[in-house]
């Protein structure tokens, strides 16, 4: 079983597997502070809707961080 994740910049509960994943991809492996899909979208300055795009694209490749 996965461990909860939550956002460490909103509190947000309960990352989803694809948002730690995503966060894994953009920032590195090995993070240990975990950005809500918002907050990354900040962070990274761009749009959540990018993000979800880029979830997709990873997702259809292969990578296995993604479901």
């Amino acid at each position: 079983m996965q461990k909860k994740v939550d956002c460490y910049i909103c509190g947000r509960q309960g990352l989803p597997r694809n948002v730690i994943g995503l966060n894994q991809k953009l920032i590195a492996k090995d993070i240990t502070k975990f950005h809500c899909l918002e907050c990354l979208a900040d962070f990274l300055d761009i749009s959540v809707e990018d993000l979800e795009d880029r979830i997709q694209e990873f997702k259809e490749a292969g990578c296995t961080l993604f479901e």
